[in-house]
């Protein structure tokens, strides 16, 4: 054993200065990651400022055209996040020599290792069309108004049927779509009815965080974990499922326990309700619904031929947007030319809802007109700073050099307010004319591209560094045989994803269990590892609400809700929940995995 131990560890790259600093850098960066920062920083202008005879800075026989130049200080606030951190990191490894831009950049981006980042982005992204574009014609939002009607006065019951519905809508989509469109619908309810909504949105959490590991396409981390080991959409499934289907009834059970107390038996709901109302798209919601369901079978036949499965799912985004562009196209020119009628009544709603939503979006990202929002303001206060600039400047300064350097200025910021007016209205027809995509386009999870390409160099550059080895050759000594792996992985996963998030933690383990060194043990075993993996990059989520980026996205719109679920409360929810699906889900694993060896 000691020979085996002595020779895996000469195996090993020797540590430099360069190891510990890319170690250092990356802990910092998951740190923005989980907890974004504003920071300030200031930076000198040196302005010109006008002299007057006869005032205190400039005596009465001094020229009136002599200037005297001041250094003066403003401050820009660096939001230090998801986006940015990774790349200000690789900026600063690359200035101090620690990397090296033809190895660990370009490999990062690239891909290495059977992990393809350009295919995992546009595989995210054509997934995500698909399903926002289906969460946008209101089809979830009526599934979810319909189940409330039809179980709301049971509260208890209801609590099982919100469980059971995200169950499948994460199945179908993904977790992050189910925490978008049901979290705001349960906390309307909450509202109207007075029940407690957090027993309800725990629940919810709870079973899109389980279900996200049913299909190759649920989370992000299956996608990373089964594409670098070659691992098939069908092949996927047939093992998950069993594990999925323990996870949810586990969670389920020990959530129905936690909340005997919390749910009341009946629950006042008005009758009135009207779920055919959220359906504001029907056409589009049918349309979007089969391009889901032919694009899940076109997977799982795919699966037998050896296609990747960013080429596979690629046509039908594809479809999807030419679709939603078509239709937007016909009904904006439709209620151009017609006169509204009440059969027209549902195009125009679904139309005006697109657009609203599109253009609040583009509004906040652009910061255009609006007196509203903090973007806004600020790019307005910006904007009077500016203008009182140039006013004091033109009123100061006397002679035909200073009055044509005025002009000139001027004439400069009238360019620049002409092009940004020029953008705004081409943004306004766009939404005008493509409501629908517009608001699609507004909600596509941007933030992932930066981040996960900046986490894919930086983890490169860990293993580049001799840290990705060492956590290999840990896993090998700690892994001897299945049961160990499986159950040691899973746990091991499941708590890095709170430390560091799990994609960057997805990233790190896969890199690891690729590596020559755990390739030394028996195929089962790497096996087991590489699913139990993937069961901890998703039921981590159910611990903490760093532990992925559905967590802080769920934190931040119940906050927008009023409803405050805090670090330590949603911990004191989950605390009993993870363990055990934990242990259920690694135990089937464990069976399944001795079984077909």
């Amino acid at each position: 054993m000691s020979d085996n131990t002595e020779t895996s560890t000469d195996e090993l790259p020797a540590l430099t200065w360069r190891s510990w600093m890319v170690l250092a850098t990356f802990i910092v960066v998951t740190g923005f990651v989980i907890y974004p920062l504003r920071i300030p920083l200031p930076y000198p202008v040196v302005g010109a400022r006008s002299q007057k005879p006869g005032t205190s800075e400039c005596p009465p026989m001094v020229p009136a055209q002599k200037k005297k130049y001041a250094l003066q200080w403003r401050v820009v606030r660096v939001h230090m996040d998801m986006k940015l951190a990774p790349w200000i990191a690789i900026l600063v490894l690359l200035a101090s020599t620690t990397i090296k831009f033809g190895s660990e950049v370009v490999h990062g981006f690239v891909g290495s290792d059977g992990i393809q980042p350009y295919a995992i982005v546009i595989l995210i992204f054509a997934l995500a069309y698909i399903c926002i574009s289906l969460d946008q014609s209101g089809l979830l939002s009526y599934i979810a108004m319909h189940v409330t009607k039809r179980w709301g006065r049971n509260g208890r019951l209801l609590l099982v049927c919100f469980y059971l519905l995200s169950t499948v809508m994460a199945v179908l989509t993904s977790n992050d779509v189910v925490v978008l469109c049901l979290t705001p619908i349960i906390c309307v309810f909450s509202d109207v009815t007075g029940a407690d909504a957090e027993p309800f949105l725990i629940a919810m959490f709870v079973s899109a965080n389980t279900a996200s590991m049913a299909l190759y396409i649920g989370n992000p981390t299956n996608i990373i974990a089964s594409q670098a080991n070659g691992i098939a959409f069908l092949q996927y499934s047939a093992w998950m499922v069993l594990p999925f289907l323990g996870a949810v009834v586990a969670g389920g059970a020990i959530l129905y326990v936690q909340c005997l107390s919390k749910v009341p038996r009946s629950i006042e709901i008005d009758l009135g309700i009207r779920p055919r109302s959220m359906l504001v798209r029907p056409r589009q919601a049918i349309f979007g619904a089969v391009i889901l369901a032919l694009c899940l079978v076109t997977l799982s036949v795919s699966s037998f031929f050896g296609v990747a499965v960013w080429i596979v799912t690629l046509p039908f985004g594809g479809a999807m947007l030419v679709g939603d562009a078509i239709v937007d196209l016909y009904l904006t020119r439709r209620s151009a030319v017609e006169t509204p009628t009440d059969a027209d009544t549902d195009t125009e709603t679904a139309a005006a809802a697109a657009a609203i939503s599109a253009s609040e979006a583009i509004n906040m990202l652009h910061a255009a007109e609006s007196p509203d929002g903090t973007d806004e303001k600020h790019t307005s206060s910006q904007s009077m700073a500016i203008g009182t600039e140039i006013q004091n400047t033109a009123e100061n300064r006397h002679g035909l050099s200073e009055q044509t350097s005025t002009a000139k200025e001027t004439a400069h910021d009238g360019k620049r307010y002409r092009l940004k007016a020029f953008a705004v209205r081409v943004l306004s027809v766009i939404v005008r004319r493509l409501p629908t995509v517009a608001a699609v386009f507004s909600r596509l999870p941007y933030n992932i591209v930066p981040f996960s390409i900046g986490m894919f160099i930086l983890v490169e550059s860990l293993s580049e560094q001799g840290w990705t080895p060492r956590l290999s050759w840990l896993l090998k000594h700690m892994c001897p045989s299945v049961a160990p792996a499986v159950f040691i992985v899973g746990v091991v996963s499941a708590l890095a994803c709170n430390i560091m998030n799990n994609l960057p933690m997805t990233i790190i383990f896969t890199r690891a269990l690729k590596y020559q060194i755990f390739g030394q043990v028996s195929a089962p075993t790497r096996r087991g590892a590489l699913f139990a993996l993937i069961i901890g990059s998703n039921l981590g989520a159910n611990f903490t609400l760093v532990g992925s980026l559905a967590g802080l996205m769920f934190q931040g719109i119940a906050r927008q809700k009023k409803r405050d679920i805090g670090y330590f409360r949603f911990l004191r929810w989950c605390l009993p929940i993870l363990p055990v699906q934990l242990a259920v889900a690694c135990a089937i694993l464990t069976a399944e995995v001795i079984i077909m060896k």
